[in-house]
């Protein structure tokens, strides 16, 4: 089976899926994705598509171009049996979906925060994200309704099927897409060695990464951080604009790790931090839970109505946060080892296979 991962590595994500897959037998995999940046994983199977850039001014030099690239993704297309979408097609109109269509193709699309996000089904649901939204909130421009609406409806008119995480799942237009598959996001866990909290350690270090000020709730964490330092021991460090390897050095000496407390859900960042055998704190919505997060789900469940409360348990029990970092660890291995999950997406193209009699 030839899988092909497109057009997007977010958050390295179809990258690192990719080479899980590769090591399952009778199982082929690339990625190609249109961005390369320093925090993503890359390898000889991560194949940098770069769009045409060339001037319209130059018309013929852009045709060529155009044309070249076309069908560049053509021919992984034809390579491919199942192509992974995330984030959107490689087209805007569409037309790579159109011809794996015709050809065939098994088309599965992973869609992984502001791609299909509902700001306005989201305020309704979601008092926090509200008040960002209203005040500042970074990804603004990217998220509204019609663009998620657009976004799915050109996928399901090519038969594509979502798999998807409890949180997403929360956005998907239920009526036009035959069947939507449950997945976990995923990571190396075991590339991440466990350094769980000491219980003799009496003056935590609490760590936060303010990538998105309004949207993580960063302002308001900060706030209750500089109430509790009057009154509590311990320490707090902001990992902003730092290396990669700088940051999971210092997240592996942390003994509390705070997420966002806003938009309801949780990404990467924190499934390391889980790995690591961290607490985490984030707020997830009561219907994350109800859209498929397991009730054993071991995070912190902190919103800026209680983070003070959560905080102020986290910082004076040291045996707490040691038995919340091994269920942290417990909960990683168990929903989000990449390993894991790669074969349960191969069960799922087969099975897919099965059903269309192919």
């Amino acid at each position: 089976m030839n899988v092909l991962f497109l057009p997007e590595n977010i958050a390295s994500m179809p990258a690192i899926t990719m080479e899980a897959m590769n090591k399952i037998e009778g199982v082929h995999a690339k990625a190609l994705t249109k961005n390369i940046n320093k925090y993503q994983s890359v390898s000889e199977n991560v194949i940098h598509i770069q769009p045409p850039s060339i001037s319209r001014r130059k018309p013929i030099k852009w045709l060529v171009h155009k044309y070249k690239y076309r069908k560049l993704i053509r021919k992984w297309i034809d390579w491919a049996d199942v192509l992974q979408y995330t984030w959107g097609p490689v087209f805007d109109n569409g037309s790579d979906l159109k011809y794996a269509h015709k050809k065939g193709k098994l088309i599965f699309v992973e869609w992984v925060g502001s791609d299909i996000r509902k700001p306005k089904f989201l305020s309704t649901i979601n008092k926090f994200f509200n008040h960002a939204w209203q005040n500042g909130y970074e990804y603004k421009e990217y998220e509204s309704e019609e663009r998620s609406i657009k976004m799915q409806t050109l996928f399901a008119h090519y038969n594509a099927i979502p798999v998807a995480f409890p949180e997403m799942s929360l956005y998907l237009e239920k009526k036009i897409f035959k069947k939507t598959i449950p997945l976990f996001y995923r990571i190396n866990v075991f590339d991440f060695v466990p350094d769980y909290p000491s219980v003799e350690k009496q003056r935590p270090l609490i760590i936060h990464s303010p990538t998105a000020l309004v949207a993580k709730g960063s302002n308001i964490i900060f706030e209750v951080i500089k109430e509790l330092q009057a009154k509590y021991s311990f320490d707090f460090k902001l990992l902003n604009d730092l290396p990669r390897n700088e940051v999971l050095e210092i997240m592996a000496g942390a003994d509390i790790f705070i997420d966002q407390i806003i938009v309801g859900s949780y990404g990467t960042a924190a499934m390391e931090a889980m790995s690591l055998g961290k607490p985490v704190m984030c707020y997830i919505m009561p219907e994350t839970f109800e859209a498929g997060m397991p009730k054993e789900c071991p995070i912190v469940n902190s919103s800026p109505d209680n983070l003070k409360e959560q905080l102020i348990k986290l910082i004076t029990d040291s045996k707490l946060r040691y038995e919340i970092g091994i269920k942290s660890r417990q909960f990683a291995e168990k929903y989000h080892n990449v390993d894991k999950v790669a074969l349960e997406m191969i069960e799922i193209y087969k099975n897919t296979f099965t059903s269309k009699g192919n």
